[in-house]
């Protein structure tokens, strides 16, 4: 057993540099995005959003410089929303190749070493303006139990329509062709170099320790 044991060992004669491919350093970062989307002329103004969401999410390019990654990539946002018109049709608005950078710290890093980086999403939010926030209400119909009460409802219901953009129609269409859209990403960013290393016999341990 010994004497085989020692031949595996003297296979490290073969000396000279060998290369070795080292990680120097990965880390993650997140990159908070908010977003300002204004529904075009020719689409519909929004009556209610359905849903927003993130797609086609990409690194374009990785670049490290010293001590640093420069993570570049795109996305898509698109918005599902009910339009302002009569019928409450569906419609729908996207901004393609959304451009984001975000640079990462990865102490080690040099020019000319490789790097890989890779992009998911966190989180997608949206926020419409002040002036719509009650305009999201509209649909609710206020809890009548009584008939008396009637007149009451309806008051409360006037108030509601001076706020949203929806007794006035002027401001209507200003207000509600715009909304915000938070979109947080999670980058990760790893920087590889390859070293040399020269392995000479005593590099290699000859007698178990312990």
């Amino acid at each position: 057993m010994n004497d085989r044991a020692n031949n595996k060992c003297t296979l490290g004669e073969q000396t000279g540099p060998i290369i070795v491919r080292q990680i120097v350093g990965e880390k993650e970062k997140q990159k908070a995005l908010d977003i300002h989307v204004v529904v075009p002329e020719r689409k519909p103004a929004i009556e209610q959003i359905v849903d927003v969401f993130v797609k086609d999410v990409e690194v374009d390019s990785v670049d490290v410089i010293t001590d640093k990654v420069i993570v570049r990539g795109e996305f898509e946002i698109k918005a599902i929303y009910v339009a302002d018109l009569p019928n409450q049709p569906v419609h729908a608005v996207e901004i393609k190749h959304y451009k984001w950078t975000q640079d990462i710290d990865i102490p080690g890093a040099r020019r000319g070493m490789d790097a890989e980086a890779s992009v998911t999403v966190e989180f997608v939010d949206y926020d419409v303006e002040d002036h719509h926030r009650a305009y999201k209400y509209k649909n609710f119909e206020p809890v009548c139990d009584d008939d008396e009460d009637d007149n009451n409802c309806d008051d409360h219901d006037h108030d509601h329509d001076h706020d949203g953009c929806d007794g006035h129609h002027h401001h209507h269409h200003r207000h509600c062709r715009e909304f915000d859209v938070s979109v947080i990403l999670k980058v990760t960013a790893k920087v590889m170099t390859d070293r040399e290393v020269t392995l000479g016999i005593g590099t290699l341990p000859t007698t178990p320790k312990g």
